[in-house]
């Protein structure tokens, strides 16, 4: 051998004393021993076989000193390490006996081997570290192949509990360091060969060599991605990925032909976004940028090559198309304009073709995307704007897009089985899916009527009503109803409703119910001049919030009058016509109108109300109850804003003073708007909506008992309002089943008691609330009916309650004898 040795000693050092991986200094007769005792597997003094350890360890001394062994050194060695393996395994399985011995020979012969492997690494990265990193890699993938099913082995989809086992094996972490050397000792040079090497055991082995991925690109995040994208961009340039054939002319390969590679760095790319997503996002970002305005070859094939990436991971689409859309700046889309004005027209269609699918299949982003391919078509000012003018084409071309979008968008949306939109769910269209919570921003833009814009957003909400209907259809509608200022504006949502009635059941209802308009119809009745029409008094705007001027002296104010000169009226008309310190007094209503008129009117808008409210239970007669609750929340809003969001839970009497001033305020909007009373009423009809009136029962009936326990006359027909409130309050009480029928009968008697009867009777209704508070959990479903209903018999005895009714009956028995039976 010894011609032989020359041409390789220069690749590695000598020996000395102070090298022990060096091989000592050994003639050829010597070598030539230990090459026989290596290939015969025999001892070459006594003739005996040799044990395995021994075997290795000849394979090892070999492998230090005679480079042209080295391949069958390491060839051999690989049955040590599965050697090693298999005895792991088996001590991991649930039928072994006995732990296997701590030092076993085998396994000081592993780590002899993979200390000589780091030893020979360290001393010539160059020679020794592509082909043992290849011999690690692919070592690794075969163990892991080959050992996959045995019991104990974790499926390939549990990469984490197949990495801890594979890491707590001595033979296969071995390998793995001994890699992971390789890769270091290579990376400031030339890494290409150790992740090649990586690569195609990846794409041999998958998915159970993927725990060495995922270990491995953990630990070089950004020597594994950079190289293993420019390692991936090569191959998919040497099966033809940048020339012009594969599907539909985008220079992919189809079918058997796909870039081997392709799907292996996908496969490692989708591992190491769980830890390394920037990495990964500032590399590709930074690989489609260094190819625009490059004429070389792999750059030339860089596009197609991350939109074939983006086509088999979304992960990866989703990650880096945010940051993409934002950095396609006007010298951006200008290089890219002329980076494929040279590609052959067939082929860009293509690529314009995979752009389009990959939109309609992403939804990161979605917004911002749409966003800028409108205003890079279609500006909304035809001023440029500062910096570098954007290329025709470009504009062209974002309008093409456009129009592929959306037609794209219309057969996934419309190209279902049923011929029924509304009956067949929808096929999930990620893009349309991330738009759903954006459709007031949508609504917007397109009021916004701008050029062409108007159009493309139109026919976008039309799809995008479609595809989640029937929710979406009204809400879309909604949002163009209430946010148009303009008769212009307000077009286009009959534009809109008559392109989806022709495909979708009316929306018509939805839309206005998802508006229910009860809100606002109940606002809009109660306040400003709109209160007149039915009998209320309009109050300025601000009136009683307005800020408390500072304090004014009347003794400075009468001395200046007393100074002054005697007017006609005296110095009392002006104290009368306002107030000091505050200004004359608000002008009053401009008059009452006819009695006939203002019935009209409540008639009118009562009948309303309660069309909205059976329109939004479809129609069915009755009231709803969540269309009676919307009906209370803004009663309460309108009437004592403070208290919105009150305890329903109904107090004490004695903790009523605290809220003296509020319940008077509420007695007052009473008193002032008497289209409060039928509002109630029509609440009461949906059970359990009253109990959302909580706090204005309980002003109104405090301030009426305040009233009547002060009340000195000897009829209550003497305060005919507080007697007419006083009927009306516990008719709808118990016409909203908040008092038994017992107790809500009792207002048949007012007109013919004493104030202080009155009183007695409403702290018996006062006392009878408190114990049975009004709460919604106390009603319960009969779907039957359709209705709320509420069982009395679960409040207890009401006979404790109806004493003083009873004594009142007794004490105008001369009277009230034949209204004794009602109770």
């Amino acid at each position: 051998f010894s011609p032989l040795f020359p041409p390789f000693f220069p690749l590695f050092p000598p020996f000395s004393p102070s090298n022990p991986s060096s091989c000592p200094s050994r003639s050829a007769q010597e070598l030539s021993q230990e090459v026989k005792a290596f290939l015969s597997g025999l001892d070459p003094v006594q003739g005996t076989p040799l044990s395995p350890p021994a075997h290795a360890r000849c394979a090892l001394r070999l492998l230090r000193c005679l480079p042209p062994a080295r391949h069958a050194a390491l060839q051999h060695l690989r049955s040590l390490f599965d050697e090693q393996v298999s005895c792991h395994l088996l001590q991991r399985e649930p039928c072994a006996t006995s732990p296997a011995p701590k030092a076993s020979p085998g396994a000081e012969v592993l780590q002899e081997a993979r200390r000589a492997l780091a030893e020979l690494v360290a001393a010539n990265p160059r020679a020794w570290a592509p082909n043992v990193a290849a011999w690690a890699s692919e070592l690794m993938g075969q163990l892991s192949s080959k050992y996959a099913g045995r019991p104990g082995v974790p499926p390939a989809a549990s990469l984490n509990e197949l990495l801890q086992l594979w890491m707590s094996c001595p033979a296969t972490r071995a390998l793995l360091d001994i890699y992971s050397q390789c890769l270091a000792a290579m990376a400031g040079t030339c890494p290409d060969a150790c992740v090649d090497a990586l690569l195609d055991t990846s794409v041999q082995h998958s998915p159970h060599f993927d725990w060495v991925v995922a270990h491995v690109g953990s630990s070089f995040p950004g020597t594994i991605i950079s190289r293993v994208l420019s390692c991936g961009l090569k191959d998919f340039c040497a099966h033809g990925g940048g020339g012009g054939g594969g599907e539909a002319g985008t220079g992919m390969p189809t079918g058997d032909k796909r870039v081997p590679k392709i799907a292996s760095v996908v496969g490692i790319l989708g591992h190491l976004a769980s830890r390394h997503a920037g990495s990964i996002k500032q590399e590709l970002l930074r690989m489609f940028h260094e190819s625009l305005g490059s004429a070389r070859e792999h750059h030339k094939a860089t596009v197609p090559f991350l939109l074939q990436l983006a086509l088999m991971s979304p992960a990866l689409l989703a990650a880096v198309s945010p940051e993409l859309v934002d950095s396609l700046k006007p010298p951006v889309l200008n290089q890219l304009h002329q980076h494929f004005s040279a590609v052959p027209r067939e082929e860009l269609e293509g690529v314009v073709g995979v752009v389009v699918h990959l939109l309609c299949h992403t939804s990161a982003g979605a917004l911002r995307t749409l966003r800028f391919l409108l205003a890079t078509a279609a500006p909304a000012s035809v001023i440029a704007s500062p910096g570098p003018a954007l290329h025709d084409g470009v504009r062209e071309a974002c309008e093409r897009l456009l129009q592929l979008l959306l037609l794209h968008l219309h057969k996934l949306v419309h190209g279902r089985a049923s011929p029924s939109l509304a009956e067949c769910p929808a096929r999930p269209v990620p893009f349309l899916d991330a738009l759903r919570p954006h459709v007031r921003e949508l609504c917007l833009d397109a009021l916004r009527l701008e050029r062409k814009r108007c159009l493309w957003q139109h026919q976008l909400l039309a799809l995008l009503a479609v595809h989640s209907a029937p929710h979406g259809a009204a809400e879309a509608l909604f949002f163009l109803l209430a946010l148009a200022r303009t008769p212009e504006e307000l077009a286009l949502a009959p534009q809109l409703h008559a392109g989806l009635r022709a495909v979708l059941p009316d929306p018509l209802p939805a839309a206005v119910a998802a508006a229910a308009v009860l809100a606002q119809l109940v606002e809009g009745a109660l306040r400003g001049r709109n209160a007149e029409l039915f009998g209320g008094t309009a109050e300025p705007p601000g009136h009683e919030d307005a800020p408390v001027p500072p304090a004014v002296s009347l003794l400075d104010t009468n001395r200046r009058f007393t100074a002054a000169l005697n007017t006609s009226g005296g110095v009392w008309s002006v104290f009368h016509a306002g107030v000091i310190g505050r200004g004359l007094k608000p002008a009053a209503g401009t008059g009452q109108r006819p009695a006939e008129e203002l019935s009209r009117n409540t008639q009118t808008f009562l009948s309303l109300v309660l069309r909205c409210c059976r329109a939004s239970r479809g129609g069915s007669p009755g009231v709803s109850a969540e269309a009676a609750k919307a009906v209370a929340a803004a009663l309460v809003e309108a009437v004592c804003p403070e208290a919105a969001g009150a305890e329903l839970a109904w107090p004490p009497e004695e903790l009523a003073r605290a809220t003296v001033e509020r319940d008077l305020r509420i007695l007052r909007r009473f008193r002032q708007h008497p289209l409060l009373f039928p509002l109630l009423r029509l609440v009461a009809a949906g059970h359990p909506a009253l109990c959302y009136c909580s706090v204005l029962l309980r002003g109104l009936l405090a301030s009426l008992v305040a009233h009547w326990d002060a009340c000195r006359a000897g009829s209550t027909l003497a305060s005919p309002w507080h007697l007419r409130a006083s009927c009306a309050l516990v008719a709808l009480l118990a016409e909203g089943s908040l008092l038994p029928p017992v107790l809500g009968n009792m207002h048949e008697l007012f007109p013919e008691l004493a104030p202080f009867e009155v009183h007695l009777l409403l702290l018996s209704v006062w006392d009878y609330l408190r114990e049975n508070s009004p709460l919604p959990q106390k009603f319960t479903f009969q779907p039957e009916l359709g209705v709320f209903r509420r069982d009395f018999g679960r409040d207890g005895d009401v006979g404790k309650h109806l004493a003083v009714l009873h004594s009142v009956l007794h004490r105008n028995i001369h009277r009230l004898g034949l209204l004794a039976g009602r109770f």
